[in-house]
């Protein structure tokens, strides 16, 4: 491993200052479960490591009226137990962090890390699609918030600038009623990364309901299923489901790796599609 210089910064303005440091290669840490084994394998080969999880506000999960404010180094093990998160309107984000990893995994892995290492596969991105999720990003410029469908701009690229930090997600609350189903297929039940992962969410709405869904590891980056979405707002008979489960088959573009093929992602993606939906369907009064 390649020696690096760390830090652990107790304030925004010290951190602004290393991660902007003239001609050095400067890296945030969290959880550090794709750093460390990315620098041991001298994939990345940073100068300075700014160790970010001590700073204000970014361990913490709290309710405002706008919505739900979570930490961007808020560890996935604690998304799946603290209340808020398991509560009805933000349960979604607790199913795709159980997912995720295994235990040991979800004990260092943090919210805000498994965004901006921008995988495909990110199991935390399909939930925080459905549920229409704001990433609030600072810099030494100021905060601004950022639709989560405009954070990913492609396999390990987001919108984060040069000394901008993600220090958490805004989740606004679903409408009354909104109940969400997160299905992932992995070779492995635990401990593996997505083949395929969908999300699914819906609330009632005029006598009928709207529909939310968002796919995992089957295009560049995680993405929302609007076709598929129209269909089922439309009605969810069997034929609507199958209809709905096509457009998600279309909506999707994956590329061969390690865990499979594109072909089979793209089969998949109608089967674990169904999964999700007849989950929400279940769950609906």
């Amino acid at each position: 491993m390649r020696p690096f210089d760390y830090y652990r910064p107790e304030t925004f303005e010290e951190a602004f200052r290393l991660l902007t440091l003239p001609d050095k290669r400067v890296m945030p840490l969290a959880g550090a479960t794709d750093l460390i084994p990315m620098v041991r394998d001298e994939h990345w080969q940073p100068d300075v490591v700014v160790d970010v999880k001590g700073l204000p506000g970014m361990c913490d999960v709290v309710e405002m009226p706008e919505g739900l404010i979570v930490g961007a180094a808020v560890r996935m093990v604690e998304l799946m137990h603290h209340p808020l998160v398991n509560s009805p309107r933000w349960n979604l984000l607790a199913q795709a962090a159980a997912a995720m990893g295994n235990e040991q995994v979800r004990n260092r892995a943090t919210l805000g890390g498994n965004l901006c290492t921008a995988s495909p596969a990110a199991d935390s991105a399909p939930a925080l699609l459905t549920l229409e999720a704001k990433a609030v990003i600072r810099g030494a410029a100021g905060e601004r918030r950022v639709p989560i469908t405009e954070f990913f701009l492609g396999p390990r690229k987001t919108a984060l600038q040069k000394g901008e930090l993600l220090i958490g997600v805004l989740i606004p609350a679903p409408p009354v009623g909104a109940v969400g189903t997160y299905v992932k297929l992995s070779r492995r039940k635990a401990g593996d990364l997505a083949i395929v992962g969908v999300a699914a969410l819906a609330y009632p709405h005029d006598g009928g309901h709207v529909w939310c869904l968002a796919l995992g590891a089957v295009a560049p980056t995680p993405i929302r299923a609007s076709e598929a979405e129209a269909a089922l707002n439309a009605g969810h008979d069997e034929a609507t489901i199958e209809h709905a489960t096509k457009c998600a088959f279309d909506a999707c573009c994956p590329i061969d790796d390690i865990r499979a093929s594109a072909e089979y992602r793209k089969a998949m993606v109608s089967r674990i599609a169904r999964r999700a939906i007849e989950g929400v369907l279940a769950k609906l009064p």
